[in-house]
């Protein structure tokens, strides 16, 4: 996550959200492997304890000046993949994943990409949600300006990110809207459910979430995934009155 504080107050929490997307950085590998850049959600509430804890002071300076802060997201379509497995104790679901070198890099180039852009726009302030680098301070002196995002220390303080990484426990990485774990599909060998949200093989059981996705799609999946649970609903109810019908 790259936070901001920019020159004059919009408050971020009011009107919609998520309504901004930059895939610049989203094929890197030319496989399909890489970020999308996504304007996040701004409630206080859910925005500031994503970010780095340094004092309560700092804190305290951070909640007041929300009204003009702004957040972006690098969401990573990850290469690599963890595991799922039952505890050898008790039998339950367990996950194991760490993010690999290869996909940190992809998120690196993002969220450098976004600090530039958060550059351009004018923001004072530049942090991300990562313990091990100090926020960024511009220096207004209108020399400095003329240089736009080649500014030596903003360039500094680029690199210092870069050298430091996306590296664990000290960068925040989070996981929201699991999708895709029971894949629509046209036949049955490659997916779970039938284009009608119908589990193959099985008689009376349907998904109509975001389990149907026959892939992660990158960006908040609210809409989509609306979508889709009406269009499965309504043929779940469809099928329910040619049944009741026949049986009268």
């Amino acid at each position: 996550m790259v936070g901001a504080t920019l020159q004059h107050a919009h408050n971020p929490w009011e009107g919609g959200i998520l309504t901004a997307m930059c895939d610049e950085f989203s094929n890197l590998d030319s496989r399909g492997h890489g970020a999308k850049i996504c304007a996040t959600t701004m409630l206080p509430s859910w925005y500031l304890p994503f970010q780095p804890w340094r004092s309560g002071l700092e804190f305290k300076v951070l909640a007041s000046e929300m009204p003009r802060v702004c957040g972006h997201l690098a969401v990573v379509r990850d290469r690599d993949t963890g595991r799922i497995y039952p505890d050898p104790v008790d039998g339950r679901c367990r996950i194991a994943y760490t993010p690999s070198l290869f996909d940190r890099r992809n998120a690196l180039e993002a969220v450098l990409g976004t600090c530039k852009m958060l550059y351009v726009t004018g923001a004072e302030e530049i942090w991300l949600s990562k313990s091990d680098v100090m926020p960024f301070v511009r220096d207004t002196d209108a020399a400095n300006e003329e240089e736009g995002v080649n500014d030596s220390a903003f360039q500094s303080w680029l690199q210092a990110v870069r050298s430091k990484g996306m590296n664990q426990p000290e960068t925040t990485w989070g996981s929201a809207h699991q999708m895709g774990t029971c894949r629509m599909s046209s036949v049955e060998k490659k997916g779970v459910v039938d284009p009608q949200g119908k589990v193959w093989g099985t008689e009376g059981l349907y998904v109509a979430d975001a389990s149907v996705f026959p892939s992660a799609s990158g960006v908040n999946p609210m809409v989509t995934n609306m979508a889709i649970a009406d269009m499965i609903s309504r043929g779940v109810a469809k099928g329910l009155r040619v049944e009741e019908g026949a049986r009268v």
